[in-house]
């Protein structure tokens, strides 16, 4: 049979990251990071939380192949700041605005203060772990105050 080693779908191999991480070349403050031995399951929780946070404009995931055992998350963060020439910019444009690039009427600023894909990937990471040590807490309260009933 040609099918694959059941162990391969969860035992990283030697020399292989768990989590890698690529930059992405052609759009500001986005990445992908590829994480091996995963499926829709880690991929979906990871993407939902990535949502919540107000930061990030883009999440979303993918299976490359079904006997490829890795999903690749694909994240960008917000790094555009504009501001109106009408409220913020005076009448000379976007000069010494620092890195402002101007747009006609808009001076967009590039920025990577705490809106990486790096910090944003970790924050949901942080937070998915609080999240399942609650659980864990509330579902241990709920054992052992129904373990004293019996």
């Amino acid at each position: 049979m040609n099918a694959p080693d059941r162990y391969e779908r969860f035992v990283v191999p030697e020399g292989t990251k768990k989590v890698s991480y690529e930059r992405d070349t052609k759009i500001i403050n986005a990445a992908s990071f590829t994480i091996e031995r995963e499926e829709h399951t880690i991929g979906n929780i990871l993407r939902m939380q990535l949502h919540r946070d107000e930061n990030v404009l883009f999440a979303g995931y993918k299976l490359p192949h079904p006997l490829q055992y890795k999903i690749i998350v694909r994240l960008e963060s917000a790094s555009l700041h504009e501001f109106s020439k009408h409220d913020n910019v005076s009448a000379g444009g976007c000069r010494g605005m620092g890195n402002a690039v101007q747009d006609n009427t808009i001076c967009f600023i590039h920025t990577t203060s705490q809106s990486s894909p790096m910090q944003a990937y970790n924050q949901a990471i942080n937070d998915l772990d609080k999240e399942l040590d609650t659980l864990k807490s509330s579902f241990e309260a709920e054992i052992a105050k129904h373990s004293r009933d019996y």
